[in-house]
């Protein structure tokens, strides 16, 4: 089974990916950094705090810092907490999926079905066709 490689890269104030050849720049969004949050850890689940709480810090291995079970449930004392991030992070992929289905088709059809938002967030590829994404 052959692993494919893509890249996803922050490069000041855009990022360049890299998706079956065809390389797009897009500008950096709190959205984009979301997406790349969940493509850094396919298979994992992840609650919509920890994914705020990774793309604020915007360092490698912020999220490896999270205590495993804090990634997957709300770390918030007030369920107001957990919707707000639940909303910023489902309405900031929804806005980068549409800048990516603007300048690359076959990579937003890609995330459309392999990106899971709401409180509990993922990006699961499909097991028979892995994808690295890598910098």
């Amino acid at each position: 089974m052959r692993r494919h490689r893509q890249v996803l890269r922050e490069e000041g104030d855009y990022w360049t990916i890299v998706f079956d050849g065809t390389v797009i720049r897009l500008r950096d969004t709190k959205g984009l950094r979301y997406l790349a949050v969940l493509l850094r850890h396919p298979g994992r689940r992840l609650h919509a705090n920890a994914v705020v709480a990774a793309a604020k810090a915007r360092a490698p291995g912020s999220l490896e810092r999270l205590p495993r079970t804090a990634a997957t449930r709300s770390s918030a004392r007030d369920p107001r907490d957990a919707e707000r991030a639940r909303l910023t992070v489902t309405k900031g992929i929804k806005a980068v999926l549409g800048r990516i289905a603007a300048t690359h088709p076959a990579l937003a059809e890609h995330l459309a079905a392999t990106v899971r938002r709401g409180y509990i967030c993922a990006y699961t590829p499909d097991p028979r066709y892995p994808i690295a994404w890598g910098k």
